[in-house]
């Protein structure tokens, strides 16, 4: 039988650095660690729920970490259940430094946690409450392919990507010239053969220019999508991209919340939104994004955060691809199963995931930082 009051009552935070096995390296930013906040929300009746946020530094983190602290504060006392009711709340709280940044990542995960708790009260997985029905969602490896990869690295990591079944993979582009890009996706087409989906992702580094001329030569290679050609402040010359290009244009992660979305819809600067669980404030706007996508006639995909996302595109009609990104399965006790390239979704109540308390001691931030 459903409890009939839960209230929130506690909060745990283990701020940790997942160590990458090496420096990564983006058309804008390096990546030496994953620095993420694991929160863990209790209620007095004993039900907990999990959710996380991260950035790519110390202090980013201790910043994130005292904004969920802060934000926790306006929770205290509520039911977890009330989704809608919290998360309008603790926007409202931030009204005055902002919503967006890390006020959303810090939302995000407490929300995420609340949606954890909603489902477990139920008994029931998150997909299921959220009137979803597939169980498995096709995802794509964003893992491999970095900018300080050489192009036998490319090859290779190609080559075990597709041993572990996917269909479609996410290779970066970036370099200096555009010759280096096409070498490079010529180099990982070839690898993955014709008949596998192939993203690139450009992560904002080029100019809209530079953005038109990629998406003429790159056009060769059958691309599913180009991510994030241009600067995400920069919607009216995203849209100018998609106007020019023949090759579908994925934004979004990098826009806050669905208001953010929307703008990017209503400008015509996406043929594919995709939503950051973070930067959307958590599972509520995340939801609210998809329904926008719908609106506008438009696919989804998820950014990061695989665990989570996969429920939620398993009730979004419009999603496709899962981004599948194996950052945090060091500090999670049971990774989400993949299954011939799909994530597979369980019976377990709630999100189904679990921290693992030793892990998290492990890739504890030590004092005075990294």
């Amino acid at each position: 039988m459903p409890l009939s009051k839960l209230t929130i009552q506690t909060i745990s935070l283990g701020l940790v650095r997942v160590q990458l096995p090496r420096p990564l390296k983006v058309s804008t930013f390096d990546l030496p660690g994953v620095d993420t906040c694991c929160v863990t929300l209790r209620t007095r009746e004993g039900l907990s729920g999990v959710g996380w946020c991260f950035a790519f530094g110390a202090e980013r983190l201790r910043a994130l970490a005292a904004m969920v602290r802060d934000q926790f504060s306006t929770l205290i006392g509520k039911d977890p259940r009330n989704t809608e009711e919290n998360w309008a709340a603790m926007r409202k709280s931030v009204s005055f430094v902002g919503r967006d940044g890390v006020s959303a990542h810090a939302i995000g995960a407490l929300d995420t946690a609340c949606w954890d708790i909603k489902a477990k009260a139920e008994g029931i997985p998150l997909w299921k409450l959220l009137g979803g029905g597939r169980t498995e969602i096709p995802c794509y490896a964003s893992e491999g392919f970095w900018l300080n990869d050489s192009v036998e690295d490319l090859k290779k990591e190609a080559a075990r990507l597709m041993t572990l079944g996917f269909a479609a993979v996410k290779h970066r582009v970036g370099k200096p010239t555009l010759e280096e890009d096409i070498e490079r996706t010529r180099a990982v087409r070839e690898a993955i053969g014709p008949e596998k989906k192939l993203m690139v992702d450009a992560n904002q580094g080029w100019s809209v220019e530079q953005a038109r001329a990629a998406c003429r030569e790159l056009e060769a290679f059958n691309l599913e999508w180009i991510e994030e050609p241009v600067d995400y402040e920069d919607v009216r010359g995203c849209a100018e991209v998609v106007a020019a290009s023949n090759i579908p244009v994925c934004q979004g992660e990098t826009s806050y919340n669905p208001r953010g979305m929307r703008h990017l819809l209503v400008a015509g600067a996406a043929d594919v939104l995709m939503a950051d669980l973070q930067r959307m404030s958590g599972v509520t706007g995340w939801l609210k994004a998809a329904e926008f996508a719908r609106e506008f006639g438009k696919p989804i995909t998820s950014h990061l955060f695989h665990d989570v996302s996969a429920h939620l595109m398993s009730a979004a009609p419009d999603s496709i691809w899962c981004e599948h990104m194996p950052w945090w399965e060091p500090i999670i006790k049971e990774p989400m199963e993949m299954k011939s390239g799909h994530l597979v979704l369980t019976e377990k109540p709630g999100l189904g995931i679990e921290w693992d308390d030793d892990a998290i001691q492990k890739f504890t931030h030590p004092a005075g930082g990294f």
